[in-house]
């Protein structure tokens, strides 16, 4: 081969190489594009709770909660979980211990967006059995005062009655009935209006031939509720329903009086209405707001630490609200007690508080951090509003209208960002390295 081949030859395999090199290095440039961003995750619903022991005011382990198919054990803190529910909308909570009150709570989650974890913890009361029994021969009737009560009542069983048990067989002799006063508690999927009393009676099923006067005491002494009713506790539907018989106020001994004609659970109660108010949202404090991962694998992050709110209050103090209706002294305190317990079943029978508590709290997630990427978490809590109302008429016959406005920590609802790190991104944040 001449001289001018060879160089001919040599420039091309030199055109050849250089070629080569620009594909590899447009190659090697791809490689340093942003890794994918991780799929968006669907929003998930988390119910946490804790049972209490009304009577002693600690913590109730072996009570069954049952929700739809699901079902957990309270453990000995009287703590229970539901995480990881994957569809929003209404949960209905029902609680069962043996010698206890059942209870029911109702929480709704609206759909969160991807990428969202809505926690809801609420705290429930329950309410043990009380004992009482008084032996009576209807034949001769007599009257029993109900035990355990704090507002002075009786029931009468008039002379010559005769009893039929719940299958409609007779009964005959001396019965030994029981008549106690018990908590108030809210039945799910019904009007709860607040008792003057709640009474139940047994053994339940009995009726009667003869209508059973029952009478109880003005809480009050100046004053009283303007609507009064009888209501019962229907077993089979677990509902209250209102009863046809009328309840009188008599002011000549500041009693109401009624009658029942069948044993179960009674309560006079004192109208009310519940009104939704428009829900406020406040941040809340993510503890781990921002966690990077340094390392080279991916990492998985399974819990959330945050401050959230917790428990209700008074919007405006009850003591201001029972001031300005004009109603002092002695049934002052009284009426405010009992706005108390009338509000107190709609927040699992836990007790009102000045100023929200501020708590810890571990979200439960299930989050994946790929290399060189950090999560981002913020937060909001929703505080719920209702208002109370009651009517009351005044020792000099005028009526005034209470209202109420209670304000409720309600459901955490954390959100998600996951972001590539630049070069010299790696902060710790609040959250920290890992």
């Amino acid at each position: 081969m001449d001289k001018k081949n060879i160089i001919y030859y040599l420039k091309r395999a030199g055109v050849l190489v250089l070629m080569a090199f620009f594909i590899a290095s447009a190659t090697s440039c791809s490689k340093d594009d942003e890794p994918e961003r991780p799929d968006p995750q669907p929003p998930k619903y988390t119910i946490k709770g804790q049972v209490m022991n009304q009577a002693t005011n600690t913590p109730l382990a072996g009570v069954l909660v049952t929700m739809g198919t699901l079902t957990q054990t309270t453990n000995a803190t009287g703590n229970f979980e539901f995480a990881n529910l994957t569809q929003a909308g209404k949960y209905t909570l029902v609680l069962t211990k043996d010698g206890f009150f059942s209870a029911t709570y109702s929480i709704e989650f609206q759909a969160g967006a991807p990428n969202y974890v809505l926690v809801y913890t609420i705290s429930v009361t329950m309410v043990p059995f009380v004992e009482g029994v008084t032996p009576i021969n209807p034949a001769e009737g007599g009257s029993i005062n109900i035990s355990g009560s704090t507002l002075p009542a009786s029931l009468t069983i008039p002379a010559n009655t005769t009893i039929k048990d719940k299958d409609n067989n007779p009964v005959t002799g001396t019965v030994n009935i029981s008549a106690i006063a018990v908590p108030d508690f809210v039945a799910s999927g019904t009007v709860n209006n607040p008792g003057l009393a709640v009474m139940q009676f047994g053994p339940s099923g009995l009726q009667f031939s003869n209508p059973l006067p029952l009478v109880i005491n003005n809480p009050l002494t100046n004053n009283r509720f303007k609507n009064i009713q009888l209501e019962y506790y229907n077993q089979t539907s677990g509902q209250w329903e209102i009863k046809p018989q009328s309840v009188n106020y008599v002011s000549s001994n500041n009693k109401y009086n009624t009658t029942i004609n069948h044993f179960s659970i009674y309560k006079i109660t004192y109208i009310s209405q519940r009104t939704p108010l428009a829900a406020q949202e406040e941040n809340v404090n993510v503890v781990d707001n921002m966690i990077h991962n340094n390392s080279v694998q991916p990492i998985t992050v399974n819990t959330i630490a945050i401050k959230r709110k917790q428990g209700y209050k008074f919007g405006t103090p009850l003591n201001t609200v029972i001031a300005n209706a004009g109603i002092t002294g002695a049934d002052a305190s009284t009426l405010k007690a009992m706005i108390e317990n009338l509000v107190k079943p709609y927040f699992g029978n836990s007790n009102s508080v000045d100023e929200f508590a501020l708590v810890d709290d571990n979200i439960s997630v299930n989050r994946t951090i790929l290399p060189d990427w950090k999560l981002l978490t913020t937060g909001k809590q929703i505080i719920e509003r209702y208002r109370f109302s009651v009517v009351m008429t005044k020792g000099d016959g005028t009526d005034v209208t209470l209202n109420m406005e209670v304000h409720s920590a309600g459901a955490v609802s954390l959100f998600f960002e996951d972001k590539h790190e630049t070069h010299g991104d790696h902060g710790s944040g609040g959250g920290g390295s890992v």
